[in-house]
């Protein structure tokens, strides 16, 4: 097992990087290729695209011995990869229009309204916004996390749900939203469609629990390249605080950079953990020499702050659709201090890709495992909260009223986890639980559906 040094080392294709969800960032891990198969199609034609994508994954898919038989008669080049698979397992590999890919994990951005639903209620009859990009037109409008959708473009939630609204993914675009505030009070309101920014850090406070400890709050939303000057700027502001604990709110973080995976967890861990383990990654038959170890580290030339020295433990608000990346921290702590998952079981995902461009889509293609430095990687059925709580859709994040905050600081204040609050079941089978994230398919993936899982989270826009 080598060692990973601070530099990534070279991978041929478009993107120097290895993600640990359904995207990447500046940064990530990479290996060096000595594979045979070539790094482009020949051309563009269908017949070249689909002799490369077989060499690819027969040459890098961590399945490589178990693929799904070709489908000739598929019509799309996503249908194709799909086909390819191991579907016993593989609920994770995707493709994607690159540009698209690059505007979100490179850039930083998305085209869209900003805004994700998700059912409130178990007979499925109240839609209400669980999360808002502050940033984005509908963020700018005023739109609000716990409202309740009452249409959208003349939709009912059972007409949205079901797909009324395509899916917009250029600029300009009008839609049209009849709400209900927590009040219960009406409003209309339209905006267009654009390219915005994305906010990874949505919220950070220092809350005060009742026994008066100094709690820092982060909630953080996807690992990109742009989230790291916000995530520095909260250690940073946690530390001029004196905090003594953390609270890391991944409820709806479903992955991306192993390295800003790896910088937030080094942050929290302590300059005491630089050099060690974080997470060992572990590739197909083919090339177990490649196999390689991620270190923590303290150095300010690669964080964006200096590590909190003063953590114990740490909390961990998760949910079903924490995945990837969000995983990786908590597994990759774990064998070093305390991590005290709050909220619903996470997605399960010890898996990570190599992002390929060819024509136009990026393939991401589970090519690793990943484990932590006692090489556990058995979490695809997700980590089990040690406080389950329900999400509270009638709190902002960041209210230490919100169920799981309050989880959290209750557990602080009594070294306990206090009673559950309704809890929705966990017991989507895997198949509705890739569906409802988008897994395998472009067309979702282009409108990524990370969230609750519980009941079903619905749309991200």
């Amino acid at each position: 097992m080598r060692n990973l040094t601070a530099k990534s080392i070279l991978v041929t294709g478009l993107l120097a990087l290895l993600v640990a969800c359904g995207g990447g960032g500046g940064g990530g891990i990479a290996v060096q290729s000595t594979s045979p198969y070539p790094a482009a199609p020949l051309s563009c034609a269908v017949a070249d695209q689909r002799a490369w994508l077989r060499d690819f994954m027969n040459d890098q898919y961590l399945w490589f011995d178990r693929q799904g038989a070709p489908n000739e008669a598929a019509t799309t080049m996503d249908q194709y990869f799909t086909s390819l698979l191991y579907p016993v397992v593989d609920r994770y590999s995707f493709s994607q229009n690159t540009q698209q890919f690059l505007q979100f994990f490179a850039a930083g951005r998305r085209t869209g309204y900003g805004y994700s639903l998700a059912w409130a209620d178990a007979a499925q009859t109240i839609l209400k916004v669980r999360f808002v990009e502050a940033l984005s037109p509908v963020g700018m409008a005023g739109l609000r996390r716990g409202e309740t959708i009452v249409s959208i473009d003349g939709f009912t939630p059972a007409q949205i749900v079901a797909g009324a609204n395509a899916v917009v993914t250029t600029v300009g675009v009008p839609r049209n939203f009849v709400v209900r505030d927590l009040a219960g009070v009406q409003r209309s309101f339209s905006v267009n469609s654009a390219d915005f920014s994305l906010s990874p850090v949505s919220h950070n406070a220092v809350l005060t629990a009742t026994n008066g400890a100094r709690v820092g709050y982060i909630a953080y939303q996807e690992f990109i390249a742009s989230g790291a000057a916000a995530m520095g700027a909260a250690i940073n502001s946690f530390r001029a605080a004196g905090v003594t604990e953390v609270v890391l709110d991944l409820r709806y973080n479903g992955g991306g950079s192993t390295t800003q995976a790896r910088d937030l967890a080094s942050m929290l861990g302590g300059s005491r953990l630089s050099g060690s383990t974080f997470a060992l990654f572990r590739f197909n038959a083919k090339y177990s020499a490649n196999n390689v170890a991620q270190a923590f580290t303290s150095s300010l030339q690669t964080l964006p702050a200096a590590p909190l020295e003063n953590l114990s433990r740490l909390f961990v608000i998760t949910a079903g659709g924490t995945a990837s990346a969000s995983e990786m921290v908590i597994n990759g702590l774990r064998p070093y201090m305390p991590v005290i998952t709050v909220g619903a079981t996470s997605f399960g995902k010890p898996y990570g890709s190599q992002p390929r461009d060819a024509c136009g889509t990026t393939y991401s293609a589970i090519s690793l495992e990943v484990a932590n430095s006692l090489g556990e990687a058995n979490f695809a059925n997700g980590f089990a909260p040690n406080c389950a709580m329900s999400d509270d859709l009638t709190r902002e994040l960041g209210d230490p009223a919100e169920l799981r905050i309050g989880a959290a600081l209750s557990y602080i204040v009594n070294g306990f986890c206090p009673p559950v609050a309704s809890v929705p079941s966990n017991s989507l089978t895997q198949a509705r639980r890739a569906q409802a994230l988008g897994v395998g398919r472009s067309q979702d993936r282009d409108d990524p559906g990370f969230g609750e899982i519980m009941l079903p989270v619905l749309r991200v826009d």
